[in-house]
């Protein structure tokens, strides 16, 4: 089963998996958690870890003692990711995976003299690429003029 949350310090909603641990199994990972610095979608870094910021006590009790979850959906692959970005006109580049070879995306390793301007995010004299990674967490860039 499947329970949202938001990071309470920027407000991005995330969903958390659980699968078929038990509740004290799923107590277990949100101390895991709270021990191993991450990344928040909405581009901040807690070194404590997530735990608390993301309310991981509060959605296991609304998933196991509520019955608040609902069930996973399927995650998109990553060419359906991409073609979708591409669809609306973006212009996308591969983070080095190299997960859709048969859409010959440029890789972000073909761009020299980057400037990392925070959070994975690049930048060039002339443009900026800015992160996208897709459901299956494989990074991606959309390279985006930069303004004058």
């Amino acid at each position: 089963m499947v329970i949202t949350t938001k990071c309470m310090k920027c407000g991005v909603t995330i969903k958390l998996d659980f699968g078929a641990l038990t509740k004290d199994e799923a107590l277990a990972v949100a101390e895991r958690m709270d021990r191993t610095p991450r990344e928040c979608p909405g581009q901040h870094v807690e070194l404590s870890g997530m735990a608390q910021v993301w309310s991981v006590q509060e959605a296991i009790h609304r998933l196991y003692d509520l019955r608040e979850g609902e069930e996973p959906q399927p995650i998109s692959t990553d060419k359906e990711y991409v073609e979708k970005l591409l669809a609306e006109g973006k212009e996308i580049v591969d983070g080095g995976s190299m997960t859709v070879p048969d859409l010959n995306l440029p890789s972000i390793h073909d761009f020299k003299n980057l400037e990392h301007v925070g959070f994975g995010n690049f930048a060039s004299d002339t443009h900026l690429f800015l992160r996208c990674d897709s459901p299956r967490a494989t990074r991606f860039y959309s390279r985006e003029p930069r303004s004058a």
